[in-house]
């Protein structure tokens, strides 16, 4: 636990209405979970801020954990404890915490990944109410891999600039890093209500954020998403079923479908090329039983083109010529290492 009492943290701010609400979701991490919430609390600022953190009912120490942050700084981390976990309902566990969110602004980020800027929160503040049309802020992050910090992930320009809708909705998700977005609550308590069930990730948060006015970079790496630990819902995710893997991309395309017709279909073509690119990547993806992915290939496969259909045929479909290839790719630079 961060060396700081809630006196000390507060010290400097100004003013009694919160700032900005942090929220965080959680679910069997024990191991991360302090240093996630500690992160937050070193944030340096001359405003309130308050840290709402979704604990989805978890079967190790988080929630323990949390009793004790909550005891110790009880004006600033206020936890919602669940008794049966929401994530498996299919209810979006961020969206939990909206109703509870008292900031001008609110600040996402998963209790996997933490932050690492003591000035976070005071430089996207600053530069959000320097941009009045903008309701979403974000910025480049480090990949943390295995316990090692990795290059800086999604550095999209050298200096601050905005992005459009359009370039946020074709990044496909992985264009803004959770645990650099900020929001306005203007935007956040607008969501319609069909988001309580949006997809998990915050991708519909994303295009639903930028759709205004765009989205506001910044060019400095102030977060880390930890990759491929076991508690995180990608990793989760992809260890489901195949037919669970259909259904969440179902339910993607729908929520898609949704914003769509949400935004008079301004992005229409855009959100086309994600929908079609989402079926494309599953069609492709081995770990996936072929029966499902036909499935997917013949719903889908008048908007494919000439080319994937032959690739489907000749190569997607067929487990054994695949792993014929690639035993024929390892072989060929077996021998090259050797010459």
């Amino acid at each position: 636990m961060i060396n700081k009492t809630e006196k000390e943290i507060s010290q400097n701010w100004q003013g009694d209405g919160i700032k900005v609400s942090i929220t965080c979701v959680a679910f069997n991490h024990e191991y991360c979970i302090s240093e996630a919430l500690d992160s937050f609390l070193m944030q340096e600022t001359d405003f309130p801020f308050e840290i709402i953190i979704n604990d989805d009912a978890s079967t190790d120490r988080t929630a323990e954990i949390l009793k004790e942050y909550e005891t110790a700084f009880p004006n600033i981390v206020k936890p919602v404890y669940q008794t049966e976990n929401q994530f498996s309902q299919g209810v979006n566990t961020m969206a939990i915490l909206f109703p509870k969110i008292k900031g001008e602004y609110v600040a996402f980020c998963d209790g996997d990944d933490y932050w690492i800027d003591k000035d976070k929160l005071m430089i996207q503040v600053e530069e959000m109410e320097k941009h009045p049309d903008v309701d979403m802020c974000f910025h480049s992050t480090y990949k943390l891999i295995d316990n090692v910090r990795e290059d800086v992930a999604s550095r999209h320009a050298d200096k601050t600039k905005v992005f459009t809708p359009q370039e946020v909705i074709l990044g496909g998700g992985v264009f803004c890093p959770t645990a650099s977005l900020l929001f306005t609550n203007r935007l956040i308590s607008s969501l319609p209500n069909w988001f309580e069930t949006a997809i998990p990730g915050d991708f519909v948060s994303q295009i639903m954020g930028a759709a205004r006015g765009g989205a506001l970079y910044l060019d400095r790496s102030m977060a880390v998403y930890r990759v491929g630990v076991e508690s995180s819902w990608t990793v989760s995710e992809t260890l489901k079923s195949s037919k669970r893997r259909q259904s969440v991309l179902n339910r993607f395309k729908e929520q898609l479908d949704f914003i769509n017709q949400y935004l008079d279909f301004k992005f229409k073509d855009e959100i086309g090329k994600v929908i079609h690119d989402a079926n494309l990547d599953f069609i492709k993806t081995r770990t996936i039983d072929v029966s499902v992915r036909e499935s997917v290939y013949q719903q889908n496969k008048e908007s494919f083109s000439v080319k994937t259909k032959a690739l489907w045929y000749l190569l997607f479909r067929n487990q054994q010529l695949l792993n014929s290839l690639k035993f024929l790719v390892t072989l060929k630079d077996k021998v090259f290492l050797r010459a």
